[in-house]
């Protein structure tokens, strides 16, 4: 009796150990410290882009009656995630193509291939997603088209990496616009949202989730504690399933040194993106995977810091007038600035492999630059900084208001310009004397760049200098889950009511972020919410 009394003393004592350490940890709070839930919902969502509210459309339309909860960390002026900033298209291969699909993606990922199982799902989902995402659109007066203006172009993609196996194939890029425009900033996400709020689906703005109530036993998910905007906190119970579509984690400077070993990273999409979903999903006991991944094929871009915004202003990928360089902290050109890759994918062909640029090892990078390529266009991003996208502002195409601002640094002289910068005078002058040598010449000796892009920087106007930083506009790193949304644990077996979608949700890349499959990524936003929504409403129907 006495020793049978003790090992039930030991239990309760571990038990309660067990509740203790779970209370401790802010991102998962144990159910048993629940006495009263303050609200219950059939299916709640957490982060309100486009993935959560593709989940949102799908679970009400197979139920009408499911009650369905949307918790959004941002304002409403500044919701929609990186959605709204992105190149709003989303991939639709013929459904002929889906194997030759399969094989491109599956090569795009070597030597870290993506499991078959997830190829499957994600091209079929490609490949058979119009009719639903033109439904959703037509109840609001959305339409998909051609992102270039007028109907859908179907033919041969030719994506980037040409030379791997299922490069070519048959397929449209389209896009979600308002009946009778060509193209709308932000349209993907704008339709989905017009369609959650027809639908009269509860969306609660400015009301982040700040931990998974979870049972520290069985696993089982069954709601969360959020915080209202006056920082008041409530625990809503998900009696069907809770879903983190919450966009990653490019904003939190801490998870980008721990995964990319980065100093300092700026985002250039949403600062909302804090990587809470990722934290709160990690500590219930979700596998990650594929977590060096950011949406630059595994690189960054570059932004412009300025003060009076907090994500950056990415740089023009397509950069006129050619009288240009950069230069990195030692005031040495590092790269062809004008390389056969496409820049704006950060990555280029060396010893047969494709590899990331070296800018972030070139921090901070100087855009040196002077009257010519100034008159020739803007040299910050006009369409996909969020700043732009989604806070208002449109850089000027003779770049004149930035430099009014101070956001483009303006020196007379190559002296004025080295003290401005913090740099050696007289290393950046023999950087440009060599270099607007070998543009005399016809030949750039260092890096092969292409006589046609030999332009002298004549110092003309001035001499300009747009300073960049390292940009993460997106993360795609994140957990697994399966077919239907299921966050899956370290032995592959489903969390009980957990799953996730979009950018948290990472199935698809595993070495390199494919971004030539135009709308891989918002056609993945799409496809994993509505899956996971489809599952969720499936389950409430069948079981209540």
């Amino acid at each position: 009796m006495k020793k049978g009394l003790t090992l039930l003393l030991s239990l309760v004592l571990v038990l309660a150990m067990s509740v203790t350490a779970f209370a401790a940890d802010d991102w998962v709070t144990p159910v048993q410290n629940i006495e009263n839930w303050d609200e219950e919902v059939d299916f709640l969502v957490v982060g309100y882009g486009l993935a959560g509210a593709a989940a949102a459309v799908e679970a009400y339309d197979i139920d009408p009656n499911a009650k369905i909860l949307v918790l959004e960390k941002m304002p409403e002026t500044l919701a929609g995630g990186n959605s709204i900033a992105s190149g709003q298209t989303f991939l639709v291969p013929a459904e002929s193509a889906v194997e030759t699909v399969k094989t491109y993606l599956y090569n795009c990922n070597l030597p870290n291939p993506i499991p078959d199982e997830y190829l499957t799902w994600l091209c079929n989902g490609f490949a058979t997603q119009l009719p639903w995402i033109e439904y959703v659109a037509d109840g609001v007066d959305y339409e998909a088209g051609y992102v270039g203006g007028g109907e859908l172009k179907w033919g041969s993609m030719v994506v980037e990496f040409s030379n791997f196996e299922g490069s070519t194939f048959d397929g449209c890029s389209a896009h979600l616009r308002a009946k009778g425009a060509t193209f709308e900033n932000g349209g993907v996400w704008r339709c989905f949202a017009k369609a959650v709020e027809k639908r009269g689906i509860d969306v609660r703005f400015e009301n982040p989730a700040v931990s998974l109530v979870q049972d520290p036993f069985t696993k089982e998910v069954s709601g969360v504690i959020a915080r209202r905007a006056d920082g008041t906190e409530y625990s809503i119970k998900s009696s069907k399933g809770v879903l983190l579509a919450c966009g990653g984690y490019e904003n939190n400077l801490t998870m980008q040194r721990d995964f990319h070993g980065m100093e300092t990273v700026y985002t250039a999409g949403t600062p909302g993106n804090t990587g809470d979903g990722i934290k709160m999903l990690m500590e219930a006991g979700a596998q990650i995977w594929h977590m060096k991944n950011q949406t630059q094929s595994g690189g960054f871009w570059l932004g412009i810091k300025v003060p009076e915004y907090d994500s950056t202003f990415m740089r023009n990928f397509t950069m006129a007038g050619n009288s240009w360089i950069e230069i990195d902290s030692d005031s040495k050109r590092f790269y062809d600035e004008a390389g056969s890759y496409h820049r704006q994918h950060m990555k280029y062909m060396e010893y047969g492999r494709y590899v990331d640029l070296p800018h972030e090892r070139a921090l901070p990078v100087s855009l040196i630059f002077d009257e010519k390529t100034r008159e020739a266009g803007s040299i910050g991003n006009q369409w996909l900084s969020w700043p732009t996208t989604t806070e208002g502002y449109t850089w000027s195409n003779d770049n004149l208001a930035e430099i009014e601002k101070g956001w483009i640094i303006k020196a007379d002289t190559i002296e004025e310009l080295a003290e401005k910068l913090g740099i050696d005078a007289d290393k950046l002058e023999e950087t440009l004397d060599d270099y607007n040598d070998m543009c005399d010449e016809g030949y750039d000796s260092q890096f092969h760049k292409k006589h046609e892009y030999l332009h002298p920087i004549t110092g003309k106007g001035g001499y300009l200098v747009g300073k960049y930083y390292i940009a993460a506009y997106g993360t795609v790193g994140g957990v697994r889950i399966n077919k239907y949304g299921e966050v899956m644990d370290a032995n592959l077996k489903p969390i009980p009511g957990l799953y996730s979608a979009g950018s948290d949700a990472n199935t698809i890349y595993g070495d390199s972020y494919n971004f030539t499959l135009c709308g891989n990524t918002m056609g993945f936003a799409i496809n994993s919410g509505r899956m996971a929504g489809e599952a969720i409403a499936d389950y409430i129907d069948e079981n209540f």
